[in-house]
């Protein structure tokens, strides 16, 4: 995390990523390799440790992180795309540094190679938005969580996802304090976490597959590969939690519905950006939340798809609770005036203006 002071949950406005220029001598390079790199893999295991010291060891946390990591799962990933679908993309790589996004995305085109970036941000962010929400839902009925998971969903929504600025430490520590000794949360979390990176990486994945395969889509209807994108991007999933043997699975079944939760995530984002700023989500090449969701559900009740779903309703619609009490509470509290302290308005307009929406 980064190792700035934000006791406010607020940044330093005027902050730009910071690009060493020999890096940067073209646009490949500048989306490859320009921005940050603030994760600190040794510092986590360490603040890990002060929180949950009683429920597990520095070695078993090496142990999750070698066996769990983004690198890992994108040969995963690459290897059910061979198998699904004959496709290797062998030639694909990975990016993941701090861009200030929240999307991952692929870049792909004739002149360079092709690589997938999974924006650190997005680790940061997905990640504590599910201990935050699946926190809140655990302990709906206590009024100081239930206050405080508000509070940092919101925090997330804002000052994270719209302006872009990784979580510092204070903002970290305060959500380890809050699920501080529920051991409970935290497998939770972070298996749905990781069923969301591989429906990422599948996704931004199968991009470059349907532009092998020279899929074309019309101009009047370029979402359109989005939601192929979606469909094929579950199916990996799908197929990565039925066959896996449970001594060796990295996708857990309850985890099924996470991708929905991950439509979710962006549809309070945007939901947030117009409630506190009038801001509306356009974008023609990309649909919906609520309608790639749709299309993700019609897929998974096929029949091919068949393994135990009872806990993975249950989670989801724990998670689904608390999702529309936050999109009830933020827009009630914007009318009564509570936010606006944490209002960025003259900022946001500022990125209007620079044409970022």
């Amino acid at each position: 995390m980064l190792e700035k002071e934000d006791k406010d949950f607020l940044y330093d406005e005027d902050r730009i990523p910071f690009i060493e220029k020999f890096m940067v001598p073209q646009m490949y390079d500048l989306f490859k390799f320009g921005g940050d790199m603030v994760k600190d893999d040794e510092r986590g295991i360490k603040r890990m440790m002060q929180y949950f010291s009683e429920f597990f060891t520095e070695e078993q946390l090496r142990e999750n992180m070698e066996r769990y990591n983004l690198p890992k799962m994108f040969e995963v990933v690459k290897g059910y795309f061979k198998k699904e679908y004959g496709y290797a993309g062998e030639d694909i790589t990975l990016s993941n540094r701090y861009q200030h996004t929240i999307n991952s995305y692929i870049y792909n085109d004739q002149d360079n190679p092709a690589f997938v970036h999974i924006d650190e941000l997005f680790e940061s962010t997905v990640i504590a938005f599910l201990l935050a929400m699946f926190k809140w839902s655990k302990d709906f009925d206590d009024l100081d969580i239930y206050g405080d998971c508000f509070r940092y969903v919101l925090f997330l929504m804002n000052d994270v996802c719209i302006f872009g600025e990784m979580q510092g430490q204070y903002a970290n520590d305060s959500l380890l304090q809050l699920i501080s000794g529920d051991v409970q949360i935290l497998p939770l979390a972070e298996d749905c976490y990781w069923t969301i990176v591989v429906f990422s990486l599948a996704h931004e994945l199968a991009h470059a597959y349907l532009a092998d395969i020279g899929k074309s889509y019309s101009e009047e209807h370029p979402e359109k590969e989005e939601f192929d994108a979606d469909m094929i991007a579950y199916h990996i999933v799908l197929k990565i939690i039925m066959e896996q043997e449970d001594d060796k699975r990295i996708l857990e079944k309850y985890t099924y519905l996470a991708p929905m939760m991950y439509m979710d995530f962006f549809d309070l984002y945007y939901y947030t950006d117009r409630v506190l700023y009038k801001s509306r989500f356009f974008d023609p090449q990309h649909p919906l939340p609520i309608d790639r969701k749709k299309r993700l559900f019609a897929l998974v009740n096929r029949d091919e798809y068949d393994f135990d779903t009872v806990d993975g309703n249950h989670l989801y619609g724990g998670f689904l609770d608390v999702y529309d009490e936050y999109r009830d509470q933020i827009l009630l509290k914007m009318e009564r005036g509570k936010l606006n302290r944490v209002l960025h308005t003259e900022r946001r307009n500022r990125m209007r203006g620079n044409g970022n929406d």
